[in-house]
């Protein structure tokens, strides 16, 4: 887990860096974030902090799996 970086934890305690900026921004998922003034705000949103759902988008991804493919399949399951 990289802890080095300055804005660590941006979520919470233990949370799974791999990805530091959402590869799904903006999900227009309302349930995870909101539209502020045009601009998609998901801070409080912390789905791919979470080390199962990091490492299975890795492995999806790898796989040649499409993003829209992989957003349905790890929204699925929360």
């Amino acid at each position: 887990m990289r802890e080095s970086c300055d804005r660590y934890p941006c979520h919470f305690e233990g949370q799974d860096c791999t990805f530091c900026f959402c590869p799904f921004y903006p999900c227009l998922d309302e349930s995870l974030g909101c539209m502020v003034d045009g601009v998609w705000r998901c801070d409080g949103c912390t789905l791919l902090h979470r080390s199962d759902v990091a490492a299975g988008v890795v492995e999806d991804l790898l796989r040649g799996e499409e993003l829209e493919a992989v957003w349905r399949r790890i929204r699925s399951k929360v």
